[in-house]
């Protein structure tokens, strides 16, 4: 069969409409790397803390790869039961979780500074949040998958 004709790897992605499931599908996919990467090495949590890089050691990044590979997981269930409601309450709640945490450490704490390692995750959970809450009526009303 032709690469081409053969699109059975599609049906792996969320089949409801829109680009929101796959959304939450690739943010998922994004943190369980990332999630990876905190029980692997310091460097990249390091950056995120920039502001006091001296703070992150292994626990806590530990810590945070798994809180990340929580959300990852809350996120990744959205994708796939997008019309659910209380599915769908949870995985905005993981983006107003995330939000705060990284605006909390960059401006109360201090231990993130705005550079490379936050502008991600301010961008991912800036997004998910935003959308989310602005297309919740549309994504409850479809029926269940």
């Amino acid at each position: 069969m032709d690469a081409v004709e053969d699109v059975s790897w599609w049906n792996a992605f969320p089949i409801s409409p829109g680009y929101l499931p796959k959304f939450l599908l690739f943010v998922s996919v994004v943190s369980v790397a990332n999630s990876m990467q905190c029980y692997a090495t310091l460097k990249f949590t390091k950056r995120v803390y920039s502001g006091k890089p001296f703070e992150v050691n292994g626990l806590s990044s530990r810590t945070f790869g798994t809180w990340t590979l929580l959300a990852a997981l809350i996120r990744f269930y959205a994708a796939y039961n997008i019309s659910n409601g209380p599915v769908y309450d949870i995985a905005i709640g993981t983006f107003v979780l995330a939000g705060w945490h990284f605006v909390s450490e960059w401006l109360w704490f201090g231990t993130a500074s705005l550079g490379e390692g936050l502008t991600g995750p301010l961008i991912a959970a800036s997004t998910g949040l935003t959308w989310m809450l602005l297309q919740r009526d549309y994504y409850l009303a479809l029926p269940a998958q």
